[in-house]
């Protein structure tokens, strides 16, 4: 038997040459993709170590103190940011690091009042936080445009859009829907003049009269949505009455997890890492630009010359320096951004101004006295000097913002080029600064036991005030301050004096049993004061509660 083998000629058992070939070929093709692959690898690890050494030893925020993680990565407050507690946890490591403190590799938190200033107030070319341009999905919007006279022109635009004269023509509307609200709050309650023709006292109908509980965070959500979009849009989506549209809140905070996330750690929108952890803010984000896309359909449909609201101010107006408007690009931008920012931060306010007026009976007692004392009836109820006298009223919605800010976290600033001082620091240009709000709302030094819901403490007149008081307001930001401050400030500050009127005149209301919306004790630190509104910052916050009880205002028979 000839055992000779030919050239290819495949042999069991046996590797022919061909085989033996291919094998090395992979081998070296292997080989040759190796060294690439350990030479981009031990250079990324590289890259990785000496920015860590740098960030830990030689940036020039490596004198401050703060949270080891945070000295060379973002994801230690993107962690904070996820979870929901950055407001707390910015607040707990001023409490242990001091008033300056290292908050991120490029980004120091400075709790004082002079840093406010500073930063936010003095006028200085301070540019809007690198991060926020991870916030952009289409186009900028006043929110995240970083380019200064790009701001300043489009806040010239929407400031027409905010006039006196604006927000008279929407008061009519605006009062319709709180007592819409009002007629929701008290709907299975009987009518009280059935209780009083079964000669029922007064003692039994507080007993009687009260209605099932209310989960205010839901109601506000509602009664806030329907004032912005009737506001800005002339939008009848009535969610006070209507589910049809309910779901829009919810995808608005499911979006936020993931916007505020990828605001601390921008890295997590690199190679869309944040489509594989936030899947479920990524279908809400889409449900939402579905409805906006509704919105925009129904408000062109819609008769225009009957309504003067923002969306139609906003076409017609013009920038005074310019004589530019907007595109229509911009004025969808910038009107879906209002009512979102609009209807989130003001819903949470009122929520917490029913926390804390609830658990608060004094307080509660004293701004209903005063409103059921300056007006005759609901209808006398509207915009102007007598409602502005309703000064306790203020005073209570004020400590509530205070206490629970719909913005608890740091709005960061990068210091322009060449540096500034920041309370008497020098800091480089292109370093993010900035003053966290929930934290310098409960500074010790600034407001006397500030975890004690004291709406008091606002009676005091500024002038002739000590300089504890004056600290006081110089520190006060729920809207933030300065050229970048929050432009529907006047809008929601009407909302909530008009909100809180009628409903106190109108009804009484209480704290439920079932109600959880406060701390618990034995929480993490931050989360443990039942006597304070919890809240989720997720860029504006999320809430559950307070669970409320209502019935129609009882009026006491005249003694004869």
């Amino acid at each position: 038997m000839s055992t000779t083998l030919e050239f290819g000629t495949p042999v069991p058992g046996i590797l022919s040459l061909r085989n033996i070939a291919s094998v090395v070929e992979r081998f070296s093709t292997v080989r040759s993709l190796k060294l690439p692959l350990a030479i981009f690898g031990t250079g990324l690890l590289s890259y990785i170590i000496c920015n860590i050494i740098y960030n830990v030893y030689f940036h020039p925020y490596a004198r401050y103190p703060g949270p080891y993680l945070a000295k060379f990565t973002d994801l230690y407050a993107g962690y904070h940011a996820w979870k929901g507690d950055i407001h707390l946890d910015m607040w707990r490591c001023h409490q242990v690091y001091g008033d300056k403190v290292r908050y991120a590799p490029n980004r120091l938190n400075i709790n004082t009042v002079m840093g406010l200033k500073n930063i936010y107030k003095d006028g200085k070319p301070y540019l809007k936080s690198k991060n926020y341009a991870a916030m952009v999905h289409q186009a900028t919007n006043t929110l995240t445009v970083r380019d200064r006279k790009d701001h300043g022109r489009r806040r010239r635009v929407i400031q027409q859009g905010l006039s006196d004269s604006t927000l008279r023509a929407f008061e009519p509307y605006m009062y319709e829907i709180i007592n819409r609200f009002c007629d929701r709050m008290i709907q299975t309650v009987e009518e009280e003049h059935q209780a009083r023709e079964c000669g029922q006292s007064h003692n039994a109908l507080e007993n009687q009269k009260w209605n099932t509980s209310r989960n205010m965070s839901e109601w506000c959500n509602y009664l806030a949505f329907d004032l912005m979009a009737t506001f800005i849009f002339s939008g009848k989506y009535n969610m006070l009455e209507r589910e049809q549209y309910r779901y829009v809140v919810q995808c608005i905070e499911q979006s936020n997890i993931r916007v505020s996330s990828i605001l601390q750690a921008p890295i997590l929108k690199a190679f869309r890492i944040d489509k594989i952890l936030f899947p479920r803010a990524i279908v809400a984000r889409n449900m939402f630009l579905g409805f906006v896309g509704k919105l925009l359909r129904d408000t062109k449909k819609n008769d225009r010359s009957q309504r003067k609201d923002l969306f139609e101010m906003l076409s017609h107006a013009k920038d005074p320096e310019s004589g530019n408007g907007f595109t229509p690009e911009e004025i969808v931008a910038e009107s879906v951004t209002l009512v979102v920012a609009g209807a989130d931060t003001s819903a949470t306010a009122m929520a917490a101004i029913f926390f804390y007026l609830s658990r608060n009976p004094d307080a509660y007692a004293r701004a209903a006295a005063e409103v059921r004392s300056t007006f005759d009836s609901v209808e006398d109820i509207q915009g102007g000097a007598k409602l502005n006298s309703c000064r306790y009223l203020r005073a209570c919605i004020d400590e509530a913002m205070r206490m629970s800010p719909s913005v608890g976290q740091t709005l960061a600033r990068e210091v322009p080029v060449g540096g500034a001082v920041v309370d008497g620091d020098f800091i480089p240009g292109g370093c993010d600064v900035g003053v966290p709000i929930y934290a310098i709302h409960h500074k010790e030094d600034i407001y006397s036991d500030p975890f004690n819901y004291n709406p008091e403490r606002w009676m005091v007149e500024k002038e002739g005030a000590s300089q504890q008081v004056s600290d006081m307001y110089a520190a006060y930001n729920p809207f933030s301050v300065g050229p970048r401050s929050c432009m529907g400030k006047g809008v929601a500050l009407v909302e909530m004096m008009a909100t809180f009127a009628v409903v106190l005149f109108r009804m009484d209301f209480k704290m439920a049993d079932t109600d959880t919306a406060g701390g618990k004790p034995g929480s993490v630190y931050g989360r443990h004061r039942a006597s304070e509104y919890q809240l989720r910052d997720h860029i504006t916050s999320a809430k559950e509660g307070p669970m409320l009880r209502f019935r129609p205002r009882i009026v006491k028979p005249a003694v004869a």
